[in-house]
């Protein structure tokens, strides 16, 4: 398909050149056409983008540079042909008339790319959708994550990253599953910004970014810097998650000495006793392995290692199958999904197979209508890592598995990356997620599946299990419930730690 792409000289990013090669790549013809309608981007904008280059030292990559109008000449075309579809990418405001159907990405309901510098300023993620001229209807992108908001060129590329993705799911799926449920007319009409307003919020953006640097400084200086950690408490078999608030003084802390930390808990029961492993992370050497201890009656015991590897390993999803135990761990730098099968309990794993190719997070497996899951947080080009949620299934647990056919099923910082084993209840299957929007696992989405087959999904959200806000606490991130313990995991500082037990009356412990 031949597709016009509309750009503007004055506001070139590697993003567009991204775009262009990603469409080439699915077998479209991109073609380039240049309007010189806008103004570049004020100085206060650039200056923050290049400051966060520098420090970085980012690469030419990066979906944030800037690039001259020369890096377009191979897909330049000043023919009349016709194209099938324009998108319009520029920053003015106005929709360009042209012969055929327009695309046009929306940031928060605004068109001009003003409103997304508005939003990553604010230090959040705008909504994004596309408004297509042969619609009467927006299609939805979803909710991008940022996972350094103080940081506005990352934040760049993971929104831009999530608009790319979304951009050629509209061109390959003959756009139908990315209707809005509730869509309407795009609102054109919204104020994106002018050139004050964005200086202002740079301004704004600047000295919040400061003074989160000097208190930052300052935790580290006091022994002060947040954290993770594994809390747990005993509970009623049978009882069901539900939204609302937690009270921490509920919670008992999982002690460490200091050198490292806990996170990501999983529950097994083995001969009547709660079995829990964790993603250990120690200072020393910042490489993640797998640790295990077990509920002694009411107390926990203390972790030791039972997996290790050259990589750093996270999120250890244990279950039983087929009369054994499989882990499947989380590997850094995309090592893919491999799958373990326990030799000797607890602490002898052998590799089965690579199930899954592919950078995937928090991976984990249920039964749903005759076949075997496999939930997972997704990433697309230089996305975050908490806002995309992909599925795959399988007759079998070897395999083969395969990938749903509308990956990613979810893009939502707010409930998408999984939280914990799903349960069901009266024949309804419920999926606990992680609400990122705040910082990954900042809170407990909790979803109900109402639809699920290889080839559709669909959830309903049902509330957000967290803390309560004046607490500064980040979680539950993972939640997991068996043998009458309930783990969860919390990222805070020692002191706001404290501070909730109080709140809670119970003494502060000791930390």
């Amino acid at each position: 398909m031949r597709i016009a792409v509309l750009l503007d000289r004055a506001r070139l990013f590697r993003w567009h050149t991204a775009v262009l090669d990603a469409m080439a790549e699915a077998g479209h013809t991109p073609v380039v056409r240049f309007r010189d309608t806008a103004e570049p981007l004020p100085i206060s904008v650039t200056a923050i983008l290049d400051f966060d280059h520098a420090r970085s030292h980012a690469g030419p990559e990066r979906f944030s540079q800037h690039i001259k109008a020369k890096a377009f000449d191979a897909f330049i075309d000043d023919t009349a042909e016709p194209s099938a579809i324009t998108i319009d990418l520029s920053s003015s405001v106005t929709v360009q008339r042209v012969a055929g159907p327009v695309l046009r990405p929306l940031y928060d309901g605004s068109p001009k790319d003003y409103a997304l510098f508005h939003c990553l300023l604010e230090r959040r993620a705008p909504h994004l959708s596309l408004w297509y001229s042969e619609a009467a209807q927006a299609f939805d992108i979803g909710q991008p994550a940022l996972d350094e908001p103080s940081q506005l060129a990352i934040s760049f590329d993971q929104t831009t990253s999530r608009l790319i993705e979304g951009l050629l799911r509209f061109l390959s799926t003959g756009n139908g599953d990315l209707l809005l449920p509730h869509g309407s007319a795009p609102p054109l009409h919204l104020s994106p910004g002018t050139t004050a307003s964005i200086l202002k919020s740079a301004g704004g953006f600047v000295s919040s970014r400061t003074l989160r640097k000097a208190r930052r400084l300052g935790d580290t200086f006091s022994g002060n810097s947040p954290r993770w950690h594994v809390a747990w408490r005993a509970i009623a078999d049978g009882r069901d998650i539900q939204p609302g608030t937690l009270n921490l003084a509920d919670y008992h802390i999982l002690g460490d000495d200091a050198a490292r930390t806990y996170a990501a808990p999983c529950i097994v029961v083995r001969d009547g006793a709660a079995h829990v492993f964790v993603a250990e992370l120690p200072e020393a050497t910042s490489v993640g392995v797998i640790s295990h201890f077990v509920f002694d009656g009411d107390r926990p015991g203390v972790p030791t290692h039972v997996m290790t590897s050259e990589q750093s390993l996270s999120h250890p999803f244990v279950f039983e199958r087929d009369g054994e135990l499989w882990m499947l761990p989380e590997q850094a730098n995309g090592g893919g999904l491999n799958l373990y099968r326990c030799t000797r309990f607890p602490d002898q794993w052998q590799l089965e197979r690579r199930l899954i190719d592919g950078a995937l997070h928090d991976a984990t497996l249920f039964d749903h209508d005759g076949r075997l899951w496999i939930t997972a947080g997704c990433e697309a080009f230089q996305s975050s890592t908490a806002d995309g949620m992909a599925l795959y299934w399988a007759d079998r647990l070897l395999g083969p598995w395969h990938a749903h056919t509308h990956n990613p099923v979810v893009v939502d910082a707010r409930a998408a990356r999984p939280a914990g084993p799903l349960w069901r209840r009266d024949g309804q299957l419920y999926r606990p997620t992680q609400d990122c929007t705040g910082g990954i696992g900042s809170a407990l989405t909790l979803t109900s599946v109402t639809e699920l087959t290889p080839e559709t999904f669909a959830e309903q959200t049902l509330g957000t299990l967290a803390f309560g806000r004046r607490l500064h606490l980040n979680g539950p991130h993972t939640i997991c419930r068996a043998g009458g313990i309930e783990v969860i995991d919390v990222f805070a500082r020692p002191s706001a730690l404290r501070a909730a037990f109080r709140a809670g009356y119970r003494s502060p412990i000791a930390l």
